[in-house]
C-alpha cells in the first residue's frame, strides 16, 4: 500500500508541478485580456444581474429539462462549496504556508474570466435527448466546437473518474469530522451518506435544484457570519495574518532541509491547486448546469461564472483562511488535523460555536456530493450511452463508503490526479475556442451600452 501511495504521489507531482500551474494561470490571463477584464470592468453589473435579478426569477422554468440562471448557479455552487473551502484551505496553509492564500486569490481572479468563458461555450454548444431535455457539459463544446467526438468521449470518461474522486474527498471529510468530534463510526457514516444520495438521485435534477437553491445561500451566509464573529473578536491579529500572507507568498527562503525558493514554490503549488479545486474554474464542471439554462444571450449566463468564483474563493475561502490565522491555533497539521482547523478556530471564541461550524461544514460537503452526482451522471451517460444512465445512481452513492474508510492524504492525492487529467483536454478546448468567447463578450456589451 505504501508503494502504491508513493506512485500516486509521483503522478500527482508530475501533473501539479510548475508546468500546470503556469499553464492554468496563463489561460486565465488569456481569457482576462480576451474578455477585456470582464471581471473588473463589469463587476457591479454582474453582481446586480446574478445576485438580484436572477434571484427574483429563480423558479422560472423556460423549457422542459432546463434550469433558471439562479438554479444553475446554486447547483454549480453546491458542487463547488464544500470541503475544499474549509479543509482544502487548511491543507493548503499547512503544506504551503499562508502564502498559499495569496496564490489562491490570484488563481481566483483569473479563474473568474476562465469560468465565464466555459459557461459561454456551454451555451453555444449543447445537445438534446430523445425527450427534448437539454444536454450540456464540456463534452459538447469539445465535440462540436473542436469537431473532435473522440476527445469528447475521453473527457466524459475522465470527468466521471474526477467526480468519483470528488465523492471520496467529501465523504472522507464528513467521516473524519464525525469521527474526530463525536467518535462516530466511519462505516456507518458511509452507509448513511449512500442512502441520502440515493434519495437525491431518484428525485433527479429538479430535486437537486430545489435543495441547492434553498441550502447553498443560507449555509454560505451562516458560515461567513461565524467566521466574521471570530475575526471581530481577534481583530488585532488581522494585520498579522495579512502580513504572513504577502510575505510568505513571495518568500525565497528555504523550507526546512530544502533549497532556496521552496517556500514560494510550495505556496504557489498548493494555493493554486486548492483554489482551482475549490472554484473549479478551468475544470469544465460549470457547463453541466449552466448549459441547461435558457437565456437571450450566452453572456447573460456566462457572467454567473464571475459571481461563483467570487463567492467560493474570494469570500468563503478567504474567510476560512483569515479565521484560522487570527485564532492562532497550531498549524503543524498534527496537533489539529486540517479537517478540524476551521472548526477549532471558530470554537476558540465560544466552544459551542464549534458545533455550528461542524453543522455548516457537513452541509457544505453533502451539497457538494449532490452537485458532483449531477455532473457524474451527465458524464457517465455521454461516455457509456443512455441505456446506462440509471447505473450511476447505484455506483456513485456507494463510493461514499470507500471515501469514509480511506486515508485523507491518499484521498486528496487521488482527487488531485483526477482533476489534473480532466483539466488538460478542457484547457485545449478553451485555448482553441477563446475567439468565440471574445466575440460573444464584445457583441453583448456593445449592445448593452447602446
Amino acid at each position: 500500500m505504501k508503494e502504491f501511495e508513493l506512485i500516486l504521489e509521483s503522478i500527482n507531482k508530475m501533473l501539479w508541478g510548475n508546468w500546470l500551474v503556469y499553464v492554468l494561470l496563463g489561460l486565465g490571463i488569456l481569457y482576462t485580456f480576451a474578455t477585456g477584464f470582464v471581471q473588473v470592468r463589469h463587476f457591479a453589473y454582474i453582481m446586480k444581474e446574478t445576485l438580484i435579478k436572477s434571484f427574483k426569477e429563480r423558479n422560472l422554468e423556460k423549457r422542459k429539462g432546463s434550469l433558471s440562471t439562479f438554479q444553475a448557479m446554486m447547483v454549480t455552487l453546491a458542487g463547488n462549496i464544500g470541503g475544499g473551502n474549509v479543509v482544502g484551505v487548511a491543507t493548503a496553509i499547512v503544506s504551503g504556508g499562508f502564502g498559499a492564500v495569496f496564490w489562491m486569490w490570484l488563481a481566483a481572479f483569473f479563474g473568474m474570466a476562465l469560468k465565464y468563458g466555459e459557461i459561454i461555450l456551454s451555451q453555444l454548444y449543447r445537445g438534446e435527448d430523445q425527450d427534448g431535455n437539454i444536454l450540456s457539459g464540456p463534452m459538447y463544446y469539445i465535440r462540436d466546437g473542436l469537431k473532435s467526438p473522440k476527445l469528447g468521449i475521453v473527457i466524459a470518461i475522465l470527468m466521471t473518474i474526477k467526480m468519483m474522486g470528488a465523492n471520496l474527498v467529501q465523504s472522507n471529510t464528513i467521516a473524519t469530522i464525525l469521527q474526530d468530534n463525536f467518535s462516530f463510526n466511519n462505516l456507518l457514516t458511509g452507509f448513511i451518506l449512500t442512502g441520502l444520495l440515493f434519495i437525491i438521485a431518484i428525485g433527479g435534477l429538479k430535486r437537486l435544484a430545489k435543495l441547492a437553491t434553498n441550502l447553498v445561500p443560507i449555509m454560505s451566509i451562516f458560515y461567513v457570519v461565524l467566521c466574521i464573529l471570530v475575526i471581530i473578536v481577534n481583530i488585532k491579529n488581522v494585520p498579522l495574518v495579512f502580513r504572513e500572507i504577502f510575505t510568505q507568498a513571495f518568500s525565497f527562503k528555504a523550507a526546512a532541509g530544502g533549497v532556496a525558493g521552496t517556500v514560494i514554490a510550495k505556496a504557489m503549488q498548493y494555493g493554486i491547486a486548492r483554489g482551482m479545486y475549490s472554484n473549479e474554474a478551468g475544470e469544465g464542471t460549470a457547463p453541466f448546469a449552466h448549459g441547461t439554462a435558457i437565456v437571450n444571450h450566452p453572456v447573460e449566463e456566462g457572467i454567473t461564472g464571475v459571481t461563483e468564483v467570487f463567492i467560493d474563493t474570494i469570500l468563503i475561502c478567504s474567510m476560512t483562511a483569515i479565521t484560522i490565522g487570527v485564532s492562532q491555533i497550531p498549524l503543524d497539521g498534527e496537533t489539529i488535523k486540517a479537517s478540524n482547523m476551521a472548526i477549532q478556530a471558530i470554537g476558540t471564541v465560544y466552544q459551542p460555536l464549534s458545533y455550528l461550524a461542524i453543522f455548516a461544514l457537513l452541509i457544505f460537503c453533502f451539497t457538494t456530493l449532490m452537485g458532483q452526482w449531477f455532473n457524474a451522471a451527465k458524464s457517465f451517460t455521454y461516455a457509456y450511452g443512455a441505456k446506462f444512465t440509471d447505473k450511476i445512481k447505484y455506483i456513485y452513492p456507494f463510493l461514499c463508503i470507500i471515501g469514509c474508510l480511506g486515508k485523507i492524504s491518499l484521498v486528496w492525492t487521488i482527487q488531485d490526479i483526477a482533476m489534473g487529467l480532466v483539466i488538460i483536454p478542457n484547457m485545449l478546448a478553451l485555448l482553441l475556442l477563446v475567439k468565440e468567447v471574445r466575440f460573444q463578450t464584445k457583441d453583448y456589451f456593445e449592445k448593452l451600452n447602446k
